[in-house]
């Protein structure tokens, strides 16, 4: 398979927005450890032996497949997309990359885990972009077109074809005559229309929607398997928003309002045509989810789906507590642990009984997914927060090398990049280590000149004080080392712990001065939903900052016009400076490689994990050996009971570009 150059080979996750990193963080230490003496440079070795590795193949399967050319409707002819339809004239793919492994076996159950309820179980709305929800839409919804993991280019999904105009104004897309939702209904273009409605309706409260998919025209439906849209003004970006659009029923949601959306479905599910479905009776509000792969999922026979979506259910239960959660994958009632504090995985992992005997498995997985933005978020609007140079004397009083060093166990690197690790990051980003010198510098020059009895900064008779919130206690220890070394500087900083969702709630509403968070990041970066003018004073979006640029707006709609990929990499670069000189966040550190245990009952590819696989969604293309989870299960009982680990590293994606580019 050719591979593709490394300006686009970039991880895919959403078209539309970043999304909320919870439990399974993409980017932090959540859950740092105590002030300790420099830790030891060793990682994790397992004492149960390990399973002998076969030379790994750098050919990845490829897929050939067809659809059925006489399926469909006999009442809608072969020109608006029924029985016949050749697709002549239209864009299409026949084949493709095929990442799930022929041995996998179907059935069996994962259980993990949630820090919180989340706020809301809708799959559109305000507060509706956590990570779960994006993990559950990624499994029980479809778009018209995927995309190739590799090229990045689109693939069908519940479309089968795709037709761009010259002037790349208008788009149709053939819907497949055989997709369904869950409920048994077909899939057809009225239910694009009405998803599109819904996107748009200002009662969702979800601004970022609105502007996304307010950069079309209704779309109509022409018959019906094909449905036709038009764009207001051309962009590179369009085919990728509207293809990216996951579809809803028109049966659930055409007759009703955006509010009357989120008033129904708060904590509910509209029916899904992907391999899975969430039903109400499995919804347990406050304690459990559970999601159950369908066994009438309309795609089942498509040949690139072999071997993905083996595991049957996936049981979520609320664990408030992250070391509590740890305590349960020990002792086998949970499957899959990240393990985002770096203490537990350099300390502790190695000398767990499970992972001695071969019953739990450590294992990081590296690959070329994104890296999101995590740190320390800053409400602009905010007095004080408003003055660039307390922003900047913030991030130079985080000392980020010494919680790294002391806290982490050397495991991550300091953030210095909103686009973090890729070639869209700005090289010319200066790093900003810890100077408390020029923090009190730069605090004097603002004009916080005074200091109060209790040594804390005054000037108009208001003490420079913040509250920082934060959504675990687990991230103490660190937050605890800034608030000293800010009280040092004269900065008062108060800490205040809420539970995820109503930090999430806070942080949404701009009801904060700081808060500690961590976001995901896209295959092709969308500067406009975190960093645009018009969402600044407003709530329910990605610009939680307030952040405003007059370049910044500019650089956005050339962005969306400029099909050049060397320019649109300038361009987000630019941004990036751009957001970095401003400080929005105080940036922290981040992770590359997903680091987990988990039960010893899956089975995987060579590889793990997919190219571009985040750390909430690793586990699409595993399954569960019956003969192995006998095996684990009958060893927990019988202590002197061993079984093989496989190597703790995983590298087969750097590997696999070195023999590409070899």
């Amino acid at each position: 398979m050719t591979r593709p150059s490394r300006s686009i080979l970039i991880a895919f996750v959403l078209a539309t927005g970043l999304c909320l990193s919870g439990c399974q963080s993409t980017g932090s230490d959540t859950t740092p450890a105590e002030p300790a003496p420099k830790p030891p440079a060793a990682k994790p070795a397992p004492a149960a032996p390990t399973e002998p590795v076969a030379a790994p193949s750098y050919e990845i399967p490829v897929a050939n497949w067809q659809w059925d050319t006489q399926a469909g409707d006999p009442a809608v002819t072969a020109e608006q997309g029924g029985p016949g339809f050749t697709g002549a004239g239209w864009e299409t793919r026949t084949h493709g990359p095929v990442l799930g492994s022929p041995d996998a076996v179907r059935g069996g159950t994962a259980r993990l885990y949630l820090p919180d309820w989340p706020p809301t179980l809708r799959q559109a709305g305000e507060n509706w972009n956590t990570s779960f929800n994006y993990m559950a839409s990624s499994l029980c919804y479809e778009s018209l077109l995927g995309m190739d993991p590799f090229t990045l280019e689109p693939s069908p999904s519940l479309a089968t074809h795709w037709w761009v105009s010259e002037d790349k104004k208008t788009y149709r897309f053939r819907l497949n005559p055989k997709a369904r939702f869950s409920n048994g209904e077909e899939v057809t273009s009225q239910d694009v229309v009405a998803s599109w409605k819904l996107r748009v309706d200002p009662g969702l409260r979800e601004p970022s929607s609105q502007m996304t998919f307010g950069k079309f025209y209704e779309p109509t439906a022409l018959s019906k398997y094909i449905v036709e849209v038009n764009v207001k003004e051309e962009s590179w970006r369009n085919l990728l928003y509207f293809s990216g659009m996951t579809i809803f029923p028109a049966s659930s949601i055409g007759d009703i309002t955006g509010e009357e959306y989120l008033d129904r479905y708060q904590f509910d599910y509209v029916p899904g045509t992907g391999p899975y479905a969430i039903h109400q009776k499995d919804i347990v509000e406050g304690q459990s989810i559970t999601i159950t792969r369908r066994d009438d999922y309309w795609d089942e026979e498509n040949p690139s789906r072999r071997g993905t979506f083996n595991i049957d259910r996936y049981e979520y239960s609320i664990v408030k507590d992250p070391g509590l959660a740890f305590e349960k994958v020990k002792k086998g009632e949970l499957d899959i642990y990240t393990v985002s504090k770096a203490q537990w995985w350099v300390e502790e992992v190695p000398k767990i009984d499970a992972v001695e005997r071969g019953l739990l498995q450590p294992r990081k997985f590296w690959n070329d997914r994104p890296i999101g933005t995590s740190g320390i978020a800053i409400n602009m609007q905010k007095p004080a927060l408003d003055d660039l140079r307390v922003r900047r004397a913030l991030q130079y009083l985080y000392n980020r090398e010494l919680m790294i060093e002391k806290l982490f166990f050397g495991e991550y690197s300091p953030l210095r990049s909103y686009y973090q690790g890729g070639v869209y990051e700005n090289p010319e980003n200066p790093q900003m280590p810890y100077d408390p010198v020029t923090a009190v510098e730069l605090l004097e020059e603002a004009g916080w000149t005074e200091l109060d009895p209790a040594g804390y900064r005054v000037k108009n008779g208001r003490t420079l004080r913040f509250t920082l919130v934060y959504p675990s206690s687990q991230l103490e220890p660190s937050l605890t080392l800034f608030q000293e070394d800010a009280k040092a500087a004269g900065i008062a900083i108060d800490l205040q712990l809420l539970t995820p969702a109503a930090s999430w709630k806070a942080l949404q509403e701009k009801q904060y001065d700081l808060m500690s968070i961590a976001w995901g990041a896209l295959v092709f970066p969308n500067p406009e939903t975190s960093y645009r003018s018009t969402l600044a004073d407003q709530t329910g979006n990605n610009n939680v900052t307030a952040f405003k640029s007059e370049r910044v707006d500019a650089l956005c709609e050339e962005y969306d016009t400029e099909y050049d990929v060397a320019r649109r990499i300038e361009i987000i670069r630019e941004i990036d400076g751009i957001v970095y000189e401003q400080q929005p966040y105080i940036l922290g550190w981040y992770l590359a490689p997903i680091r987990l245990v988990y039960s010893n009952k899956f089975r995987m590819p060579q590889w793990g994990v997919g190219p571009l696989t985040d750390s909430s969604d690793e586990h699409f293309l595993w399954w569960i050996d019956p003969e192995q989870e006998k095996l684990v299960n009958e060893a927990r009982s019988d202590k002197s009971k061993t079984l093989p680990l496989a190597p703790v590293e995983n590298r087969y994606w750097q590997e696999w570009r070195k023999h590409q580019d070899g």
